[in-house]
């Protein structure tokens, strides 16, 4: 392919569609270093820092040129090394220190971006991070110059600890740092292919699951990279090469690492022998369950991935396909996860908020048809409130344990419905269980065909769904 905005695996044919396969020259921001990257014939992408000459100091230029801080000199300008890889095939990822070195070298990169048949990757870290200073590139400046070069590929990560500082074993990416980057894309409405690049030490107390839903939902890419300096376990760049098809992650690694890996790329379970292969996270069946926003004015949202569903706001909806009724003697379980996780804005845990989940309802009125709601808040507090058809509204309500994390389980026969919630803790790929709560409410309901509706009944905070699971007995 020609298109520079084509993916890395499109583009480099030796690779054969193996993102791991794809070969990088780290750090060229010097003449040398470009010259030796250019010879070398093993070499497919050239990544490379951007700064403006003088950074910081009273003699700062609006000159863009190749140097990565804390140095802020170099004996090459962006323009020069520019002009010099356009006459090669290698792609290039350039990777943008501050907003102003963004800004000076768009106004070079764009008018020749036609001139260049190879990937283009723009990289900045623009959220902050796990144990990550505050971004030196503004996120508004930054992805709107991006979308003035549509050709190119977007590489959006987060600041993590500086370079030199040890990095404690504990610091891991979660669902806050993936959810808050999804946000900016949707809200810049950005359309380039994206790719994410993460620390691989910090993946080792991380889990996938939120990077396997931020790769669904964007149709996007992991960039695994590393530092020299921080001793990567083999065991978690197999975890992530095991759980993500290979075209989906490029690793960008020191040549230590990179060795180490090389053996197991193409059978990386061989390597994980006595170690977890992570929990089994059950397919959100499209088939089985929708999402969808009931109502464009509301500040709703709702993002479905092959194995999680986050939303946002009661418009939100997530729905079972296939109305179910009780045959008699029979039941209907319905089990799973939720995390809550804050939006931007402010919650107030004091109020009853977190996620509903209806039986018998309709979507035109929810908050007041007959049926069943059970309830799940971010405080830990569950209810299950019901209202038959030839009586008053009734609810039992119960204090569980004090999380944010909760696994459920709901069962459903002719006259009965309980709800069981059982906190959930996660230590890297283990997690234990903990205090549950569970109780009944016996009025009769009817059973009448109906399907399952999950909503969050705020705005302001999301409600990450996993392993959810509906059986009809």
């Amino acid at each position: 392919m020609s298109r520079s905005n084509a993916t890395l695996v499109e583009h480099f044919a030796q690779a054969d569609g193996d993102g791991s396969r794809i070969t990088w020259a780290h750090a060229v921001n010097s003449r040398q270093k470009l010259e030796e990257a250019l010879n070398d014939s093993s070499v497919m992408m050239l990544e490379a820092d951007l700064l403006v000459r003088g950074q910081g100091t009273p003699k700062e230029e609006p000159v863009p040129i190749m140097a990565h801080p804390p140095d802020v000199d170099s004996d090459i300008t962006f323009e020069e090394w520019l002009a010099l890889v356009k006459m090669s095939q290698k792609g290039i990822k350039l990777d943008f220190k501050s907003t102003e070195a963004a800004v000076t070298a768009f106004e070079i990169l764009k008018p020749q971006i036609s001139a260049l048949h190879v990937p283009v990757l723009l990289n900045a870290d623009i959220l902050e991070g796990p144990d990550g200073l505050e971004p030196t590139v503004n996120t508004e400046t930054f992805l709107g110059l991006c979308n003035t070069i549509p050709e190119s590929t977007l590489s959006l990560g987060w600041t993590t600890s500086p370079k030199g500082k040890v990095v404690s074993p504990e610091l891991a990416y979660n669902w806050q740092n993936v959810i808050n980057i999804c946000e900016v894309i949707q809200r810049f409405k950005l359309k380039q292919p994206m790719t994410y690049p993460v620390r691989a030490i910090l993946m080792k107390a991380s889990t996938l699951a939120p990077f396997k839903w931020l790769c669904d939902i964007t149709c996007g890419t992991l960039t695994v990279w590393s530092a020299d300096s921080d001793g990567v376990p083999l065991t978690q760049l197999l975890l992530v090469r095991n759980k993500f098809p290979k075209s989906h992650v490029y690793f960008d690694l020191p040549d230590t690492v990179e060795k180490d890996f090389d053996p197991f790329k193409d059978d990386p379970t061989s390597g994980l022998e006595g170690n977890t292969l992570g929990s089994c996270t059950k397919v959100l069946h499209e088939a089985d369950w929708k999402g969808f926003v009931d109502d464009a004015g509301d500040d709703s949202r709702i993002y479905l991935g092959t194995e999680t569903a986050v939303l946002s706001g009661r418009h939100a909806l997530l729905m079972s396909r296939n109305p179910m009724n009780i045959s008699d003697g029979g039941e209907i379980n319905i089990s799973g996860q939720v995390q809550f996780v804050n939006s931007p804005k402010v919650c107030d845990l004091k109020t009853n908020k977190g996620l509903e989940i209806y039986l018998h309802a309709t979507i035109a009125d929810l908050e007041h048809s007959s049926g069943v709601r059970c309830f799940i808040g971010v405080d830990g507090t569950a209810s299950i409130r019901s209202s038959g058809s030839d009586e008053k509204e009734t609810e039992k309500t119960a204090s569980g344990p004090k999380s944010r994390i909760y696994a459920f389980h709901i069962t459903h026969t002719d006259d009965t419905v309980s709800l069981k919630i059982t906190e959930e803790k996660r230590s890297g790929q283990e997690i234990p269980m903990c205090t549950s709560t569970f109780f009944k409410c016996n009025n009769p309901v009817s059973v009448c065909a109906h399907s399952v509706i999950m909503r969050m009944n705020t705005a302001n905070l999301f409600g990450v769904i996993q392993d959810l699971n509906l059986l009809v007995q």
